[in-house]
C-alpha cells in the first residue's frame, strides 16, 4: 500500500441508493454509518455523510454523478467510506470509488457493510478502485483507516476485520478475519443523527400499515444491540457481527428514543437490531421505561419476535409501548428442515402460540418469512410449508429462496456437494446484483431431490397464498379500525 501525502482533511461517508434494489419502495437513514460517524468524531475526526438516496430524489438519477463529484470537490476528503448492505448496491459502490479516484487520485477508498464483508478477497483481487474492505462491525476499523489516510503510514498492526493489499502486486492481499467486537456498546456515542436533515427522509406513507391513522411519514431507524448467538445454517449475521449478544441497557436505549422524540420530533421508530428480542427481560424493561416516561411513540420491529415460550409476555409489553408491526421467522413448515437442517430449534406449537399472542392486539401487523429451495427440501417438505402457511393467521408472507452466503454452513455444503447451478460462478458472487435471498426469480442452487420446475411451482403457489393473506389483512383492518388500506408498501 503506497504512502499517502495528504496530512489532514475530511472523511466522507456514502450511503448508496437502496430503493431500486430493495423489496421496499422507500429508504431510511443509515444507522450503521451514523454510528461510525459518531465514533470517528469522538476520536477527533471531521466527518460528513452524503446519502445518495436523498441526492437521487433531489436531482434524479442522471444528475447524481455530477452532484457527487461536486461534493467531492467541495469536501476534499482524504477518505471515502461506502456502505454496501445488499448485493444490488455493489455496482454503485464500485462507481462511487472510481469517481472518487478520478476527482481525488490520492483518496483512500473503503467499503464496508453486510454484503462486502462476505467477499473481501474477491473484491480486492478484482476491483482496483477499492483500497480497503472492512469486515463486519466497523467503528475501530474505520478509525484505523482514517489514521492511515491522514498520516500516510499504515498501522504497525491493523485491527482485525480489515482486508487490504499488502504488497506492490495487485494480488498480494491480506485479510484479517473478524475476531473481536466492541463488548460494551453502552460506551459508544449515540449515532450522529445531527449530520442528516430528517425532512429528507419523509415518505408518502398513505399505503403503510397505520391503525392509529397518524403521520407515519418519518420512520427513524435505531439499533440497540449487536451480535447473534443463534446458529442458523443459512445466516451470516453472526459471522459479521459476532456470536456474543451485546446490548444497550434498557435506560440507555430509551434515552436515545427520548432524545430523538423530544429534540428531533421523531415518534415512529424501526428497531433494526438483528436480535432485539434476544433478552426478553431487557425488552420488557425497555417497554416499561417507554410507558413510564410517557413517550407517545410507535414501534416497528421488522426483524421480529422469537418463536418460544418467552414471546407472549414480550408481545403484551411491546403492544403497550406502541408496537404496530413485526415479523416471525418460521422459515419452513417442516420440522426436519426447520430444526435439523436450519438449526432453528422452533416447534410447531410455539409458532401458533406466538401468533395467538400477537392476535390479541389487532393493531399489530404480522409478517412471516419462509425459505424454499434448501438442499434437503422435497415436495413433501414444501407441501408441509404450504399447509402451515394456510393455517397461520398472518397478514403477509415474505418469501425467500435459499441463498448460500460465504461463511455459512449452507455455503460450505453447496460448494462441497456441487449444488450451485451451472451458470453460477461463486467466486464472482460479490458483483452479482441478483445474489440476494429475497430475489424469488432466481434460484442459485438445486436441492438434492427436487427439480427446479417443481420448486418454481411451489414458489408461485406460495406467492398466490400471500395475496390471500393480504386480502384477509384488509378485512381485519376494516373490522377493527374501519380502515381499508389501498395496498401495502412492504
Amino acid at each position: 500500500m503506497q504512502r499517502r501525502s495528504r496530512l489532514n482533511g475530511n472523511i466522507l461517508l456514502v450511503n448508496l441508493p437502496l430503493a431500486d434494489v430493495s423489496t421496499t419502495s422507500f429508504f431510511v437513514m443509515p444507522p450503521g454509518l451514523l454510528s461510525i460517524a459518531a465514533y470517528l468524531r469522538a476520536k477527533g475526526e471531521t466527518v460528513e455523510i452524503v446519502d445518495l438516496n436523498v441526492v437521487k430524489r433531489q436531482v434524479n438519477a442522471d444528475g447524481m454523478t455530477k452532484a457527487f463529484r461536486n461534493r467531492l470537490r467541495q469536501t476534499q476528503p482524504i477518505l471515502v467510506g461506502v456502505s454496501v448492505m445488499v448485493a444490488g448496491q455493489f455496482r454503485h459502490a464500485k462507481e462511487i470509488c472510481n469517481q472518487a479516484k478520478q476527482v481525488l487520485p490520492n483518496v483512500l477508498t473503503v467499503v464496508g457493510g453486510a454484503h462486502v464483508s462476505q467477499f473481501p478477497n474477491d473484491i480486492l483481487k478484482n476491483c482496483p478502485e477499492i483500497d480497503i474492505v472492512v469486515i463486519g462491525e466497523g467503528e475501530v476499523q474505520a478509525h484505523a483507516c482514517a489514521q492511515y489516510a491522514k498520516t500516510g503510514i499504515k498501522p504497525p498492526a491493523w485491527p482485525d476485520g480489515v482486508a487490504y493489499r499488502s504488497g506492490d502486486r495487485r494480488r498480494d492481499i491480506t485479510v484479517l478475519p473478524k475476531i473481536r467486537h466492541i463488548d460494551d456498546v453502552n460506551r459508544l456515542p449515540l449515532p450522529a443523527y445531527d449530520l442528516l436533515d430528517f425532512e429528507d427522509y419523509r415518505h408518502d406513507a398513505r399505503t403503510w400499515h397505520n391503525p392509529h391513522q397518524v403521520d407515519l411519514s418519518l420512520r427513524v431507524p435505531v439499533i440497540t444491540s449487536r451480535g447473534c448467538p443463534n446458529i442458523c445454517n443459512f445466516c451470516s449475521v453472526a459471522e459479521c457481527m459476532g456470536l456474543k449478544y451485546r446490548s444497550m441497557g434498557a435506560s440507555n436505549a430509551v434515552d436515545m428514543l427520548q432524545m430523538l422524540y423530544e429534540k428531533r420530533g421523531a415518534y415512529y421508530f424501526a428497531i433494526f437490531d438483528a436480535n432485539f428480542t434476544q433478552d426478553p427481560a431487557r425488552v420488557i424493561a425497555i417497554c416499561n421505561e417507554i410507558v413510564k416516561r410517557n413517550l407517545k411513540i410507535i414501534l416497528d420491529l421488522p426483524t421480529g419476535l422469537p418463536l418460544n415460550a418467552t414471546a407472549p409476555a414480550m408481545v403484551d409489553a411491546l403492544a403497550d409501548a406502541g408496537l404496530i408491526r413485526t415479523c416471525i421467522s418460521v422459515e419452513s413448515g417442516d420440522d426436519f428442515i426447520r430444526n435439523e437442517v436450519m438449526l432453528k430449534n422452533v416447534y410447531r406449537n410455539e409458532i401458533f402460540m406466538v401468533v395467538e399472542a400477537i392476535r390479541r392486539h389487532p393493531q399489530i401487523y404480522l409478517l412471516t418469512d419462509f425459505v424454499i429451495g434448501m438442499p434437503e427440501d422435497t415436495e413433501g417438505t414444501l407441501e408441509t410449508s404450504c399447509e402451515i402457511i394456510a393455517n397461520l393467521d398472518v397478514d403477509n408472507i415474505y418469501l425467500c429462496v435459499a441463498t448460500p452466503y460465504p461463511g455459512t454452513k449452507l455455503f460450505e455444503q453447496c460448494v462441497r456437494d456441487n449444488l450451485f447451478l451451472p451458470d453460477i460462478r461463486y467466486d464472482h458472487l460479490y458483483e452479482a446484483d441478483w445474489y440476494c435471498h429475497d430475489n424469488v426469480n432466481k434460484f442459485c442452487i438445486k436441492p438434492y431431490n427436487l427439480d427446479l420446475n417443481t420448486l418454481r411451482a411451489y414458489r408461485d403457489r406460495i406467492l398466490a397464498m400471500r395475496k390471500e393473506k393480504i386480502s384477509a389483512y384488509h378485512n381485519r383492518m376494516n373490522k377493527h379500525f374501519n380502515i381499508v388500506p389501498p395496498s401495502m408498501a412492504g
